[in-house]
């Protein structure tokens, strides 16, 4: 499989496209990079290569870097004088008289972050980069980002995905992926489902309007009910939090204990069922998808749920396997 997956990013390479590697979080992709750029590298084609990632990764992209190859890279990062003094030392051959020779670059890779790249770098300008490697690109957000003008300043416009052609490709991909999801056979790009769209709002149930208020109105009182120091809700991200609530309320720190503890009042503690109906109970669209799933199952379909908080699918997973 990682073979496979360095032949076709090599070949994209070699046909001047871009792509895109999106597996999980661990799953490689870093070394997956790493591993294209250095057979590049020995094929000929010795940089600069442009590695652009977050702060926090920037020691891991270096330490694997000197783990696996045997190129030079350099961190481009830090206060000015450090910056200015990699430039003057870390990245150009010099002259006797201490200009710079003509093509003469002492590194073959160097790694730097979404800051310095947004930041006016005209030393990074002035390079001509053989390839760009972008760590989490989900940064390059719309045409508008400021990361992308950061980019076409320095004529890097790589952010394949925002442009129109890649985004077909992607439902393209998405395509063929579903076919093959959902008709559990071979997809192919030429699958159309005959699909209804229907959209519709689910309603906040009781503990969730309560949250929803309490959260809004900073009602600490409220929510550190039965909970202590080491599970008490964040209310920072004020509407990251709110989101929680409006996705299954069991998302908030320290609210699950609190919502079973109200559920024995009116319900046996003791009923096989009662951790199931406490969890559907609590959040407005487990209560859709409660009363959906049995209907679409018996009418043969098969659902493909997206979320993009991981902790939801978690949520589901439970619910499903005491469904079962």
């Amino acid at each position: 499989m990682e073979l496979s997956l360095i032949s076709y990013v090599l070949l994209v390479f070699h046909v001047r496209k871009k792509c895109i590697l999106a597996d999980e979080m661990g799953l490689g992709k870093t070394i997956q990079s790493i591993t294209f750029l250095y057979e590049i590298f020995n094929m000929g084609i010795r940089g600069p290569f442009l590695i652009i990632a977050p702060l926090s990764t920037i020691t891991n992209w270096e330490r694997e870097f000197r783990t696996w190859t045997h190129m030079n890279v350099i961190v481009y990062h830090g206060s000015q004088i450090s910056r200015q003094m990699i430039l003057q030392y870390e990245m150009f051959y010099r002259d006797a008289q201490g200009n710079t020779v003509s093509g003469g670059l002492k590194f073959h890779g160097l790694i730097t972050t979404f800051e310095m790249i947004m930041a006016d770098c005209p030393e990074l300008k002035k390079l001509q980069w053989r390839c760009v490697v972008i760590d989490e690109a989900h940064r390059l957000k719309n045409r508008n980002c400021k990361l992308l003008e950061g980019l076409k300043l320095m004529n890097l416009v790589c952010a394949w995905s925002l442009q129109s052609p890649a985004s077909a490709a992607v439902r393209h991909a998405l395509k063929y992926v579903l076919a093959h999801i959902l008709t559990g056979t071979q997809g192919t790009s030429d699958w159309n489902p005959s699909a209804e769209l229907s959209r519709g709002v689910v309603e906040l149930t009781n503990i969730q309007k309560k949250y929803y208020r309490a959260i809004l109105e900073k009602n600490f009182s409220f929510l550190s009910k039965g909970a202590n120091q080491h599970n008490m809700p964040n209310l920072i991200n004020t509407m990251m939090e709110l989101r929680k609530c409006c996705n299954h309320p069991y998302l908030i720190t320290g609210a699950e204990e609190k919502i079973l503890e109200s559920f024995k009042k009116c319900h046996s503690p003791d009923s096989p069922d009662f951790q199931l109906q406490a969890m559907i109970q609590a959040a407005g669209k487990l209560v859709l998808i409660d009363k959906l799933l049995p209907k679409l199952l018996s009418g043969g379909h098969k659902v493909l749920i997206f979320s993009q908080m991981v902790r939801c699918l978690d949520i589901l997973e439970d619910y499903l396997i005491q469904r079962r």
